[in-house]
């Protein structure tokens, strides 16, 4: 008797590696709500904090970078649950969003299959963060009603003046602006790796590799014409690329392969100016 009541109390509730993504990725949209998206690392780091389920397993990266995103080709899963935007960044699938063709599986947990704990961010996603997408369409009338409405504002106005000023501003702003885009191109830097594939590169201690780029997905190490037998993801490089400039390969202890990686990202080829 006493062993039956101890399994029941160490039971506890399963959740999907894919829906453990969207947990998290829904909490930022929820304890953020002045963001529109967010980068894999920290995705991951809110996974960790989390602990929806007991151990941290490795299919994490690839759900978040690539089975879970509806906006590129399908790499097993077909889920369109995340939406990427062009600076690498996630923010949760919405109705209206486009996807890949071959996209056709599940934009957000089934509730069945979600512990009940995280029902409300369920609840939230179908009534407000979903449906905004939809929401304008059904403003669109009373919208255009107001057309017309303050005309007599411009009366003796020179719109074409009146713009030149307004850009002039912009312009002398600008500098000010390019500053705050901090970090490195994470697009730039994906695109020098693709380019020099299968070139050598050396670890910090000399020893020669090679690595070859699977799609979008990630890629492969070679040691010796022998493959690793650890595909790094692309979200893991990625997360390398944001911790640029790097010191050594235990600035990326916590990814797969660091002393490769730290000698891929420190070659001129990659790292570039």
């Amino acid at each position: 008797m006493y062993k039956q009541v101890k399994l029941v109390y160490m039971r506890r509730p399963s959740i999907l590696v894919a829906d453990e993504a969207w947990v998290a990725l829904a909490r930022l949209h929820r304890e953020h709500p002045d963001r529109t998206a967010f980068t894999s690392s920290e995705i991951v780091q809110t996974i960790k904090a989390e602990h929806a389920h007991p151990d941290f397993r490795a299919g994490i990266y690839p759900h978040i970078n690539t089975h879970n995103v509806a906006n590129l080709p399908p790499n097993s899963a077909r889920y369109r649950m995340f939406y990427r935007l062009p600076n690498a960044t996630y923010r949760l699938f919405r109705q209206g969003d486009d996807y890949h063709s071959h996209r056709t599986g599940k934009t957000h947990p089934q509730r069945r299959q979600l512990p009940e704990v995280y029902h409300h961010l369920l609840d939230w996603y179908e009534r407000e963060y979903s449906s905004a997408a939809n929401a304008g369409a059904s403003l669109a009338d009373p919208l255009l009603s107001l057309s017309g409405v303050g005309r007599e504002i411009w009366t003796g106005v020179d719109a074409d003046e009146y713009v030149n000023r307004l850009r002039e501003a912009w312009f002398k702003d600008e500098e000010a602006r390019v500053p705050s885009r901090s970090g490195p191109d994470i697009e730039e830097i994906w695109a020098r790796i693709k380019k020099h594939e299968g070139e050598e590169f050396t670890t910090i201690k000399g020893l020669p590799f090679t690595f070859q780029v699977e799609g979008e997905s990630g890629l492969w190490f070679y040691r010796n014409r022998k493959r690793i037998e650890r595909r790094l993801w692309k979200g893991e490089v990625e997360q390398a690329i944001e911790r640029l400039p790097l010191r050594g390969p235990s600035d990326l202890r916590d990814l797969q392969d660091p002393s490769y990686l730290f000698g891929l990202l420190n070659d001129p080829r990659v790292l570039g100016n």
